[in-house]
């Protein structure tokens, strides 16, 4: 019963991250779109901010990884 309740906070902690991160990349780029439409010439800049808040946003669900396999392979065998 112990083992079933890691194995659900582990699905819930990766699946989380996952729908996050899609809606935060969503937020990011819409936001890029839109920085463009208003400066059009500023577009390598506002571009430059948008692959960084990006690449933020993406480490989210890798970090939650770890911390799943954690939770999957060693709090849950104790």
């Amino acid at each position: 019963m112990n083992q079933a309740l890691y194995d659900i906070a582990v699905a819930l902690l990766l699946g989380l991250a996952a729908a996050g991160s899609g809606i935060g990349d969503g937020l990011v780029m819409s936001k890029y779109v839109e920085g463009v439409a208003r400066q059009p010439e500023a577009r390598g800049s506002i571009f430059a901010s948008a692959l960084l808040g990006v690449a933020l946003v993406e480490a989210f669900p890798v970090i939650a990884l770890a911390f799943g396999i954690v939770l999957l392979f060693t709090v849950g065998k104790l």
